[in-house]
Parts: structure tokens; sequence; C-alpha cells
């Protein structure tokens, strides 16, 4: 009866080991749907469909920062590379639920015995016991692992969309800065020409042009540095993108826009990354499979390796023999006492990568939150106090300018500072949206503040435009003085400026200004042919309909001194100033 039963036992033995196998097999797409739903469940979309097409139609049109994410998503091969990881961490799945392959072992033995029949002929097929018995604590290790692995390729996701994010936004600065010191170049060179005009003339010495000619060389290279920026952060969103350097025709949508109305408070945030932070929970569930091996090591530390087998002789004189086996290691010498050691270190390992991820979630979150408090500051600080200070004192100081009270070059030196504090506005703007990419990195999910409506667009053109008005000589013909000032910042309006014979110096308040070299008391324009009618910041404000000029009516009553003989030029007949001067929006 037991003999019936071996061969039914033998096969229920090998069905089963089948059985546990065979529920062994890949995971359904690698993990990869799991992947896609943990990250669009943190405000990140994902691009679908075909995605060369889809490529194609972002790459067509002007470039937003999501649109940015979207091409890096399809392209770049941090992407591939970090996927690749689920493939491996799948095949760990697979393996881990598969025992290992039965060993097959055949023998022929030769006797030297004459009465020998044949030789002894030896089969046999073992198969690791201990891979049975530990086949589901090695799958449910290798599936925990998995899981981590699945959350680690979605964090590294989030974070490359956070890097394409921050690039887009250092780009973008790049750009408007670089548009705004070339304007600044241009009206520094434009300053540089007017005081060669005016070392020419013998108004300003040697030095006075040097110093003028170093300015407008050190605006163009400031301009140049701009532009190299412009190139440098153009290459990195394009590598981020995965795009190769022949890809690269492609323009932002439009420049950095204005500051949210609100931010978020740090309590909210520091909930939001606690539950959101995918790098965080690979740790912990990484931890947590690392625990459960090290209790298994713990428990089976005498526990070696166990083989069974299945022989079959048959020996010289025909006989048969067959029957199964067993082979156990005896825990003789090795107690497993550094499988356990190595088990607990590595368990050590995981629980202290665990709390140093912890504690870099709520450090960083709180960081950057304050990173973006900051820069907000410094934003709100530079628009609602320098400009408008810098400002007001440019439209001071072109009043003076236009009396000729203060020098031309002392105006564009305000302007310059003028200049530099629209910059650093721009630059505090800029540091705003990378405080705020790094605060959403921090959390690990879409801002709530992100929902607000979008802020306006900076526009570096607009903040470079001069303002303020300027003095209405439309009939004073600096025509005849050759000097044009179109191009220089501040001096917008000086059309038409013509003073021919016209000696202001006996104005009140206007004796001898900015008079540069003793040996010419005055300075007649209308002798040297100077025209500044197309000097920037001098420009006339338009009269409202029906108004009149009354500081032109004043100047008309004004006499005006006679040149000394020695020093005018062709001599002419004195004439007063005409009446059609005017000094509207002064």
């Amino acid at each position: 009866m037991v003999s019936k039963l071996l061969p039914f036992r033998r096969t229920a033995l090998v069905l089963a080991v089948l059985g546990l196998s065979a529920c062994a097999s890949l995971p359904p797409d690698l993990g990869r749907s799991d992947v896609s739903a943990a990250v669009v469940a943190r405000g990140q979309a994902l691009p679908t469909g075909d995605t060369a097409q889809l490529s194609a139609q972002l790459l067509a049109q002007p470039l937003t920062p999501d649109n940015a994410i979207t091409l890096a998503l399809i392209h770049s091969p941090a992407v591939r590379q970090t996927t690749a990881q689920l493939g491996l961490a799948a095949a760990d799945v697979y393996d881990a639920a598969r025992i290992a392959n039965p060993v097959f072992s055949a023998s022929r033995l030769t006797s030297n015995d004459p009465a020998a029949v044949s030789a002894q002929i030896g089969l046999g097929i073992a198969l690791s016991f201990t891979d049975l018995i530990f086949l589901p604590a090695r799958s449910r290790y290798a599936k925990a692992q998995f899981e981590a692995a699945k959350l680690e390729v979605g964090s590294a996701t989030l974070v490359l969309a956070s890097e394409v994010q921050s690039a887009w936004y250092a780009l973008a600065g790049a750009e408007q800065n670089a548009t705004l010191k070339t304007r600044v170049a241009k009206a520094a060179q434009a300053s540089a020409d007017l005081a060669q005009r005016y070392f020419t003339a013998g108004n300003i010495n040697q030095r006075e042009l040097a110093l003028e000619n170093a300015a407008a060389t050190q605006a163009q290279l400031s301009a140049l540095t701009a532009q190299a920026e412009v190139e440098r952060a153009r290459s990195a969103l394009n590598r981020l993108m995965g795009l190769p350097a022949t890809r690269d025709q492609w323009q932002l949508a439009g420049g950095l826009p204005a500051p949210l109305a609100n931010e978020d408070e740090l309590d909210a945030l520091l909930k939001l990354a606690s539950e959101n932070r995918l790098d965080v929970a690979a740790a912990r569930r990484n931890a947590e499979a690392v625990a459960s091996a090290f209790g298994l090591e713990r428990r089976t530390r005498l526990l070696g390796p166990i083989e069974l087998s299945y022989e079959r002789e048959r020996d010289t004189d025909g006989s048969r023999t067959i029957g199964p086996g067993v082979s156990v290691a005896i825990p003789l010498f090795n107690w497993g006492t550094g499988r356990v050691a190595r088990a607990k270190a590595q368990l050590d390992a995981a629980e202290a990568d665990l709390a140093a991820k912890e504690l870099d979630a709520s450090n960083d979150v709180k960081a950057a939150h304050a990173a973006v408090r900051s820069a907000r500051a410094m934003v709100e600080r530079y628009r609602d106090s320098l400009i408008p200070q810098r400002e007001a004192v440019v439209d001071q100081m072109q009043l003076e300018a236009n009396y000729m009270l203060i020098g031309v070059f002392e105006l564009l030196a305000a302007k310059q500072q003028q200049y530099d504090a629209y910059s650093g506005y721009l630059d505090a703007v800029r540091d705003y949206w990378l405080a705020r990419t790094e605060l959403t990195r921090a959390v690990g999910r879409k801002l709530p503040s992100s929902d607000q409506p979008a802020a306006a667009t900076l526009d570096a053109e607009t903040l470079a435009k001069p303002k303020g008005g300027g003095m209405d000589h439309g009939a004073m013909g600096h025509g005849a003085m050759g000097h044009d000032m179109s191009s220089m910042p501040g001096m917008e309006g000086m059309e038409g400026m013509d003073h021919s014979g016209h000696d202001m110096s006996g104005m009140e308040g206007m004796e001898k200004p900015a008079q540069k070299n003793p040996a010419k008391p005055t300075m007649d324009h209308g002798a040297m042919g100077h025209d500044m009618s197309s000097m920037p910041g001098m420009a006339p404000p338009k009269p409202a309909a029906g108004e009149g000029s009354p500081r032109a009516e004043q100047q008309t009553e004004m006499p005006v001194k006679q040149k000394p003989a020695a020093t005018s030029p062709p001599a002419r007949k004195p004439k007063p100033v005409p009446q059609s001067e005017s000094h509207q929006g002064h």
C-alpha cells in the first residue's frame, strides 16, 4: 500500500513546486501606470497619445513652463534611465517568486570484476528545499522593493519637472535682463558720442571724455555678459528637455510673470509634504521591507541549505536501486551570526535613510518657504520703494537739466541708477519664481496657491522706456548745433531746439550753468550746429486742449544779455527770446 502511495506523493510534490513557480510573472507594464497615477495625483500632467506629434506641436508654438516639462518627459534620457529602474525591480520580483532550477546528476562507474555484466549507472535529481521555505518571504521582500522603486521613479519625475521649470524661469529672467542691458548699452554709447562732441567743442576735458567712453564700454560688456547668460540658460533648458543643439529654435512664451497675490502658509505646506513626498514614502517602504527581512534572518539563523533528491542506480549485475534522498547543512561552525549582523546593518541604514529624508523634507519646506517670503519682500521693496524713488530722482533732475541747472551727464548717471533698479527688480522677480519652484519640489506636489489667476507678465521694454516729460523747446532750434541725442535715455523731446543767439545766462538761476571751460564763458548753440532733436527724455509732453504755457509767457519778458564780442563766434545782433518758446510740462 505504501509503495502505491509513493508515486502519488512524488507527483503531488512536483505539482506543488511547479504551481508555486507558475504564480510568478512580470508585473503588468512594469509598474508604469502606478507611477503615472502617483505623479498625476500630485498635480503634474503627463504626456499621452502620439508623443511625436505632440512634441512637434509644442515646439511650433511659444514655449510655456508646462510645455517645456511635457517635452522633457517625452525626450529626456533621464526619464528613460529612471524608468529603466522599474524593469530591474520588476525582474527582481519575478526571480524572487521562483525557486532555483533542479539539479540533474548522472554517473557511470565500471568495475574490474570479470563477472560484472555492465557498468554501474547512476541518475539523480536534486531540488533546494530551502528555496521552498523562503519563497513567500523572499517574494514579499521583492514586491516591497518594487513598490519603493515605483515611488522613487515618481519622485525623480517630479524633480525633473521642477528642474525644467527652474530653467525656464532662469532663461526668461536672463532674456529680460539682456534686453534691458542692451538698451542701457545703447544709451551709454549715445552719451559717449555726445561727450565726444562736447569735447570737440571744448566744453569738457580729456578726463571727462575718457570717463564717458569707459562707462559706455562697461555698459557694452555688461550687455555682452547678459547675452552670454541667455545662451547658457537656453542651452541648459534645451538639454533638460532632451533636445539636441540643432533643435533650439523655440521661443519662450513671454517673460517673467509678476508675483502672485497670496502665498501658502508654512504649517499647511509641512502637512502636505509629509503626505506627498514620494522620496520619503519610498524610503519608508524600503525600511519596512528591510525590517521584515531582518526578522526572517534572525528566526532562521541556524537553518542552512536543505536539498531534496531522487536517485536511481543500476549495479553491474543488472540490479536496480531507486529512492529519495535529503541533504542538510549542520550548523556546527557557522551559526548564522554574520547573516543576522548584515541584515541588522541594512536595517539601520534603511532607518537612517528614512530619518534623513524626513528631516530633509521638513527643513527643505521651511527653508524654501522662507526664500519665497524673502524674494517676495525684495520684489515689493523694489516695486514700491526703490523704483519710484529712482524715477522721482530722474524726473527732478530732468527738470534741472531742461533749465540747464545741471549737466547732461549728471542726468545720464541718474538714469543709469534707474536702469540698475529695473535690473535688480527683474532679478528679484526671477528669484521669487525660482524660490517657488524649489518650494514645489520640497512639498512634493503642486502648491495650492498655484491655482490663483495668472499674474501679468513683466515687459523689460516697458521698464526700459524712459519716463518723465521733457521741456518744449519747439521754437528754440538746437538744429543748428548738430547734436543728435535721439537715443539718450531721459532726453526725449529736444526736437527742434534752436538756441541761435539765445544766451540764457541772463535768466534767473541760469548764470553760466554747467560751465566747464573758463575760456568759454558762454556757448552759442547757433554757431555750433548742435541738433538735439532726437535725445530721449526731452520729448515735450502734449498739452491739454486750451492750455497755454505760463512759463513761456514769463520767459518772453526776461531780458537777454549780449555775449561778449571777444568770445562770440560770428557776430550777430542779439535778439529776444522768441514768443513761441514753451516749457510745457514743468
